[in-house]
C-alpha cells in the first residue's frame, strides 16, 4: 500500500530545528516550522534557529505547523541518506503550476497536479546526488552541513515551500519528505511511484527555484512502474559511490544523453557519452502522458556521436513535459523536462546542459 495522505503544501518557512548526534543518534530531525498564513508574519531573521527542538516530546510549536523531515535511516546497515539539489529548477515544467496551488495542504487525489518521482520526473541530474551521514565533525561533511543554509535562505528570502509528503493524522504537519519508492524489505509497504516527498523553494525577490530532494543510501535507483517496488539490487549508495573506472565498465546506464528536442517537429538529438557503440534496439522515448516511441532497431550511435531521431509517436508539449530515455531492460538511461516559459514565443530547439 503506497503512503496515506500524500499531498503538497503550500507555506512559508519561517524557523527551524536540526537533531545533532548528541541529541539523538537513532531517528534524528530536521524540523522545518511553517505557517500557511496569507499575508505570512514572519519572525526577525535572527529568530529562525533554534539550538535545541522545543522542550515537548511532539516537537510542535504553537501557532506553527511542522514539516519532520528525516536525516537519518533508520537501516542499521546503511543509515546515510543521498541528497540532490537542483538550484535551477525553473527549467521544470512542474514551476508552470505551483504558484496557482492556495496556501495550505492540498491532497493530490483532489486536485489536477502531479506529484514527485525521484525516477520518472526528471527533477534533477542523478549523478549529481551525494551520500552524506548524518552528523559528523568538520565542514561540508554531512547531511546538516548541506540542509541548513538552504533552509537559513528560504527563511531570509521570505520564500514559499511546496512540501511534498504525508500529511500527518491530526492534520498540523507533514512527513516522509524523501523518496517513497524503492524501500528496503521492511519499508517496501510504503512502495509507490509519483509519490515522493522533496521540498521545492521559490523566492520572488530572486525570481528563483530550488528543489532540495532527500533518498536513503539504502533505497533502489530502479523501480517498477506500477508499484514500485526495487527493480535491482543497485542502490542509490551503490550508483553513486561507483570509481570512475567502475563506471567505465557498467556497459550502457547513463552512457546516451537527451542533448536537445525540438518540441514542434518532434525530433531529439542524442549524445552517446560512452568510448563504445551503443546499439539503440529496442530503446523507447516516452513523455509524461505516457506516449512512447520505439527506437528503430538498426540503430547504433557511436562512440562519442551524436544523432537525431523522429519521434512522432511521442509528441512534446507546450506547456512542458519530461521526456526520458529507457533501455530494451526498461531501465531509466536519461531524462531531461523543460518548461512552458522555455519555448514561450519561439521554435527553437531547447539545448540541455550536461
Amino acid at each position: 500500500m503506497p503512503v496515506q495522505n500524500y499531498g503538497v503544501w503550500k507555506a512559508h518557512p519561517v524557523q527551524y530545528t536540526i537533531e545533532h548526534a548528541y541529541q539523538d543518534p537513532r531517528t534524528p530531525h530536521l524540523s522545518l516550522y511553517f505557517t500557511s498564513d496569507d499575508p505570512p508574519t514572519h519572525p526577525s531573521p535572527t529568530k529562525h534557529h533554534r539550538p535545541h527542538p522545543p522542550p515537548t516530546k511532539t516537537k510542535e510549536i504553537p501557532n506553527l505547523n511542522r514539516a519532520a523531515i528525516n536525516i537519518k535511516s533508520g537501516d542499521r546497515d546503511e543509515s546515510r541518506l543521498v541528497y540532490w539539489i537542483n538550484e535551477n529548477l525553473s527549467a521544470h515544467h512542474i514551476t508552470d503550476t505551483l504558484t496557482t496551488l492556495p496556501y495550505g495542504f492540498q491532497s493530490l487525489t483532489e486536485i489536477d497536479h502531479e506529484g514527485l518521482d525521484y525516477i520518472r520526473g526528471n527533477l534533477f541530474n542523478v549523478r549529481s546526488g551525494r551520500v552524506l551521514p548524518h552528523d559528523i565533525h568538520g565542514k561540508n561533511n554531512d547531511i546538516i552541513d548541506v540542509l541548513e543554509p538552504r533552509m537559513r535562505w528560504a527563511i531570509e528570502q521570505h520564500a514559499d515551500v511546496y512540501l511534498f509528503g504525508s500529511r500527518f493524522n491530526f492534520g498540523n504537519g507533514i512527513h516522509n519528505i524523501h523518496m517513497n519508492q524503492g524501500n528496503i524489505p521492511s519499508f517496501q509497504h510504503d512502495d509507490g511511484v509519483w509519490q515522493d516527498g522533496g521540498m521545492i523553494f521559490h523566492s520572488p525577490r530572486e525570481g528563483k527555484w530550488v528543489g532540495v530532494f532527500l533518498a536513503f543510501a539504502s533505497q533502489a535507483a530502479h523501480t517498477d512502474d506500477e508499484e514500485g517496488h526495487a527493480l535491482s539490487v543497485s542502490t542509490w549508495a551503490d550508483l553513486l559511490e561507483k570509481r570512475a573506472g567502475e563506471r567505465r565498465k557498467r556497459g550502457v546506464e547513463d552512457s546516451v544523453a537527451i542533448v536537445e528536442v525540438n518540441v514542434d517537429l518532434r525530433r531529439h538529438r542524442l549524445e552517446n557519452r560512452s568510448l563504445h557503440p551503443v546499439s539503440l534496439a529496442e530503446w523507447r522515448i516516452h513523455n509524461s502522458q505516457g506516449q512512447v516511441q520505439e527506437l528503430p532497431k538498426s540503430v547504433v550511435l557511436g562512440a562519442r556521436a551524436t544523432m537525431e531521431l523522429e519521434a512522432p509517436m511521442c509528441p512534446l508539449s507546450e506547456q512542458g513535459d519530461v521526456i526520458t530515455l529507457l533501455n530494451k531492460e526498461g531501465l531509466k538511461v536519461h531524462g531531461v523536462s523543460y518548461s512552458a516559459q522555455q519555448i514561450k514565443g519561439h521554435l527553437q530547439p531547447i539545448l540541455f546542459a550536461h
